[in-house]
């Protein structure tokens, strides 16, 4: 059975499908998807360290365009999912090793150029150090999906995981953005069409959708593939929303800070403090097991001093005590 018929009996069988049959369906497609292609991997340029780089929309709206053309350039990768930070960059992409650095190498000359037009002198050093972790199994798959497609939502609090939308995020499981069109490529104007993609070159698919000012991701983004890693729409929504334990590994692997908002750490305590102090909430802890609790939050969690203090009801000065500010 061919990737595409395992997809599209995804489609019309979830249905009626067990549970187990629905996992066997997925990891049918994950095993397709690693032999097709050559490989599935994370790629992610570093945070830590790199200046700002999209600074207002119509960067975000560049870089959106720009991964269009890139991966237009390059057929023989496929891109699964990506979110554009501020400063970084991650994508989930499908194909081999070298293809997938030609394609960040096209990216990164393409980003210096506009930079350069814009007159922008952002240091670009630790952008171009893109890093690469190899997806060898369907959880793994499902993970890096779910770490990026949440990755903007845990560092804004006017976002959810569904509304960012510099990436593919926003598309997953949701078919009314699926269909939003402002247009398409090949009805606007040459003058129109060279300015949406900075350059002079045009030729691109004239049925190109067009969303928010950019090239819309339903266009090149394998969302029938990132989809069909999880059983359905509420196992997804599962995983981005619940199951945060899942991504230390991740961050780890990239040489990241994990972050958690407070909703997702306040749930984590709930847990902790029924397992493992026997009682329903961190307020009926006392003053050493809450002491216990903020090194769990500040090693395991990387939480802040502030958070730490919020979370626990504890004084900001005994937090400061415990974590010493650097200076």
């Amino acid at each position: 059975m061919d990737m595409e018929m395992i997809i599209d009996n995804g489609k019309q069988e979830s249905g009626g499908l067990t549970f187990s049959d629905k996992e066997n369906r997925c990891q049918q497609l994950f095993q397709r998807t690693a032999d097709s292609f050559g490989g599935i991997w994370h790629l992610c340029t570093p945070g830590v360290g790199q200046p700002v780089i999209f600074r207002d929309k119509e960067d975000y709206i560049y870089m959106m365009t720009l991964i269009a053309i890139c991966s237009y350039e390059l057929p023989e990768i496929q891109i699964i999912t990506f979110e554009v930070m501020s400063n970084h960059l991650h994508m989930l992409l499908c194909g081999r090793r070298d293809v997938i650095m030609t394609f960040f190498g096209i990216l990164y000359k393409k980003l210096r150029i506009y930079l350069a037009k814009r007159n922008d002198v952002v240091n670009l050093k630790r952008f171009e150090c893109a890093s690469l972790i190899s997806v060898e199994s369907l959880e793994s798959m499902r993970n890096q999906i779910v770490y990026i497609n949440r990755n903007n939502y845990v560092v804004d609090p006017d976002q959810t995981p569904f509304s960012y939308p510099y990436g593919a995020n926003s598309f997953y499981f949701s078919p009314l953005i699926k269909r939003c069109s402002e247009g398409i490529f090949g009805n606007l104007l040459v003058h129109d069409r060279r300015k949406l993609l900075h350059s002079r070159e045009i030729g691109y698919p004239e049925s190109w959708i067009l969303c928010d000012g950019y090239i819309s991701p339903v266009n090149y983004v394998r969302l029938d593939i990132g989809e069909g890693m999880f059983r359905d729409a509420r196992h997804y929504f599962h995983k981005i929303s619940r199951d945060i334990e899942s991504y230390k590994d991740i961050a780890a692997q990239l040489g990241e800070s994990i972050y958690y908002t407070d909703d997702e750490l306040l749930a984590v305590l709930y847990r902790i403090c029924k397992q493992n102090y026997k009682v329903i909430g961190p307020s009926l802890l006392p003053f050493k097991a809450k002491q216990e609790l903020a090194r769990t939050l500040h090693f395991d969690y990387n939480a802040d001093n502030a958070k730490i203090a919020r979370l626990l009801n504890l004084d900001r000065r005994i937090v400061d005590e415990i974590f010493p500010l650097r200076r």
